[in-house]
């Protein structure tokens, strides 16, 4: 490799400082904490009315998390979408990038910093969202963390911040492909709704479109399109739900079933075993985007 992991660093840093203060994306910041308080709160009033009634969870501080996760499937993209779908359209555009290569940087350390900035501030953004939502349970409910409980919350952040960093990893292809940042936008903005919001309602057309005319098979074509969402795989993981999109619908499955990383009544090895290929594809999705990203970058034409 050609990059200078220092120069990369300070590329980074100067990728995270702009992002962080840029009025876009602290709307959409103070935006999605907001979002996520409501819905923590909504939730923590749901229990407390449950609880009156003698339905008391077996975790309150797990449960409230239920929510949390919807509201991460939905518009936690949107995060990893603004942290890279003009990452590097604005460089080109400025010709920034040209006077970098004038310099001794390597295009590798462009864009490995570029990636470092950004990964940096979504995993900050993670980490607060996921601490307001903590924190509200706590306060509210007057409840104690345990051990078992920190842990579990610690998977559920791990699963979340995967499920934002395939959304960026699109966003930063795109925006190497893509040669405006309105258009890389647009395209990011369909991904996002097409996998995450109306996947679900998408599958439930096409399944009753196809039956009057493929006789059987119809359940195994729909059922292996779900492997094309992330938001699929992110919902089994934190939820035991298939989906967590726009007419997946509510409720549980049934007592019996596993209800994700968050139902305490089955071991970690137990929702280790019943998941472990969702968990693959949420590690390896990301890993692919980014990697495809730096390649295609290190053979872009850079010229604005």
């Amino acid at each position: 490799m050609n990059y200078d992991f220092e120069k990369a660093l300070i590329i980074a840093k100067k990728e995270f400082a702009d992002k962080l203060w840029s009025p876009i994306f602290l709307s959409l910041l103070g935006t999605f904490v907001l979002a996520v308080f409501a819905v923590t709160y909504r939730e923590i009033l749901l229990i407390e009315q449950f609880s009156q009634i003698g339905r008391t969870p077996l975790s309150a501080v797990l449960e409230g998390f239920y929510s949390t996760s919807l509201m991460m499937t939905w518009f936690g993209p949107l995060v990893g979408i603004a942290l890279s779908f003009d990452s590097v359209i604005k460089e080109r555009k400025s010709a920034s990038l040209n006077v970098l290569l004038t310099h001794p940087v390597f295009r590798d350390t462009i864009i490995l910093g570029k990636m470092l900035g950004a990964v940096l501030l979504l995993l900050v953004v993670m980490l607060i969202s996921s601490g307001i939502s903590l924190g509200t349970i706590i306060l509210l409910l007057g409840a104690k963390v345990s051990a078992m409980e920190l842990s579990r919350i610690a998977v559920w952040f791990i699963l979340t911040f995967l499920y934002a960093l395939v959304f960026l990893g699109i966003g930063l292809v795109c925006s190497i492909y893509v040669r405006e940042a309105t258009d890389s936008l647009v395209y990011n903005i369909v991904i996002w709704l097409t996998l995450s919001i109306m996947f679900s309602w998408i599958l439930t057309f096409l399944s009753y479109s196809l039956e009057p005319v493929v006789s059987a098979g119809v359940q195994d074509i729909t059922d292996s399109l779900l492997a094309l969402s992330p938001m699929h795989h992110y919902a089994e993981l934190s939820t035991g739900k298939t989906g967590l999109g726009w007419g997946a619908g509510g409720g549980s499955y049934g007592r019996d079933s596993m209800e994700g990383i968050l139902d305490i009544r089955f071991t970690l090895a137990q929702w280790l075993k019943e998941f472990w290929t969702n968990l693959v594809v949420l590690f390896i999705a990301p890993l692919i985007l980014l990697i495809a990203a730096y390649l295609k970058f290190l053979r872009e034409d850079i010229s604005a």
